[in-house]
């Protein structure tokens, strides 16, 4: 019995590890094809396939994105701005808290997606403290 579990195990794991490499190729009707094995005599493609997180785990951060030659630093992007560009942007930002602050005066019972997804009601307290932050960011923002 034990030797049975144990062959069992071992089966399992190895062909965990041989799943772990994909390959890619175009057949003779142009179709794309995948498999585990490289065709013979045709151009293929190696695609590494990574296995999924843990139950329970938590995710992979994503790769960071290539830096280019061509890409500007953060610091050379700001002075590159024209100030009609920058005051454009003002202009949207404060209709956009103008509108927020018009709904929150309007609608006593609001509610928020938290990051988990949920949907919470907002108190009133909480309320009152965003419509105090809306103003003192248009009075000290977009004041025209």
């Amino acid at each position: 019995m034990h030797k049975t579990l144990l062959a069992l195990t071992f089966c399992l794991l190895s062909s965990v590890v041989a799943a772990e490499q994909m390959y890619r190729w175009i057949d003779d009707q142009g179709v794309p094809q995948f498999g585990q094995q490289p065709p013979e005599g045709k151009t293929y493609q190696r695609i590494d396939v990574n296995s999924p997180p843990p139950p329970g785990g938590t995710l992979r951060a994503p790769a960071p994105l290539p830096q280019s030659a061509t890409a500007k630093a953060p610091e050379e992007e700001d002075q590159s701005i024209s100030d009609e560009a920058l005051a454009a942007k003002r202009k949207e930002q404060c209709a956009k808290i103008r509108g927020n602050l018009q709904t929150m005066e309007r609608n006593p019972r609001l509610s928020k997606t938290t990051d988990a997804g949920e949907t919470v009601r907002i108190g009133e307290d909480e309320r009152q403290e965003m419509m105090a932050q809306a103003r003192a960011d248009l009075a000290e923002f977009c004041s025209e």
